[in-house]
């Protein structure tokens, strides 16, 4: 099997719901402190890889198989992340700053 097709292979129904509910979660989570476009698309990311890590999780330890039920369950896991930054934000604002702009400049210049 060559890397792509065990790439697309990881891609299972419940992953992408998964994934999906970490997308919907983050967006409700960011949605709240109004971060601009650098910051929003990291923990976007972020919540996406929560979302199908949470999946995955249900996935195999506990073979939980119903896309619906994991897309619930993932949502709550991608809005940590919009809470992530306020946490970080609270305990030291000036190494929020730097990680926001360090992280920031190295994900947009590759996007």
């Amino acid at each position: 099997m060559t890397f792509v097709a065990e790439i697309l292979a990881s891609f299972t129904p419940q992953v992408l719901f998964g994934m999906f509910g970490g997308l919907v979660g983050g967006i409700y989570g960011i949605n709240k402190k109004g971060y601009e476009l650098k910051i929003s698309s990291i923990l976007l990311f972020t919540a996406i890889v929560a979302g199908s890590a949470v999946a995955e999780f249900l996935d195999k330890k506990f073979s939980l198989d119903y896309i619906f039920p994991i897309f619930l369950i993932s949502i709550p896991a991608g809005s940590f992340s919009g809470y992530l930054m306020v946490a970080l934000d609270i305990a030291s604002p000036k190494l929020a700053k730097a990680a926001i702009d360090k992280a920031g400049k190295k994900a947009v210049d590759k996007l």
